[in-house]
């Protein structure tokens, strides 16, 4: 008798661990996300993006450094009105270049992100498929210490700690 209320206790913590119990799994979606097709193609893109911005920096730069030897080379003998013009035009064109690498920087990054959002976009519904199809609670990205997936109703203690807080 007392083996089998022992048996039955111990079968009912078991039973009970089961049915709370919850897969947690990880996943590198940096990893995932390079070995897709679309990812080379994306970074081949933005590769050229990057290569035609250079190019352009550099004839810039190429401009000012002929404008600079000029000046260096001439400016003693140049009038002083000249050389100031010059001058200014050295200081505009260095502008220019910043401007332009920052501008050309900032399109880039616009430009790849534009071309991620796809990739992340499925990357994210396939996690959710194999999470659900697996029976995951929750699946944890390593790459960017957040959850890849995780259910969309159970779990969620948002309301009760906006509750507990006093807040709606």
């Amino acid at each position: 008798m007392k083996k089998a209320i022992i048996l039955l206790v111990a079968s009912f913590f078991v039973f009970n661990g089961e049915i709370f119990a919850q897969k947690y799994g990880h996943i590198n979606s940096n990893e995932v996300v390079q070995s897709m097709p679309e990812f080379k193609q994306m970074s081949a893109a933005v590769e050229k993006k990057k290569k035609d911005a250079q190019t352009k920096v550099q004839v810039m730069y190429e401009s000012y450094q002929t404008k600079l030897k000029e000046v260096n080379q001439y400016g003693a003998s140049m009038m002083e009105a000249v050389l100031q013009e010059r001058k200014k035009e050295l200081d505009s064109l260095q502008r220019g270049i910043q401007a332009y690498e920052q501008t050309a920087s900032a399109e880039i990054q616009d430009y790849q992100d534009k071309l991620l959002k796809p990739l992340n976009d499925k990357y994210l519904k396939i996690v959710a498929s194999v999470a659900k199809e697996n029976g995951y609670a929750y699946i944890f990205d390593v790459a960017s210490g957040s959850v890849a997936y995780h259910p969309e109703t159970t779990g969620d203690i948002t309301d009760l700690v906006k509750k507990k807080m006093g807040s709606n």
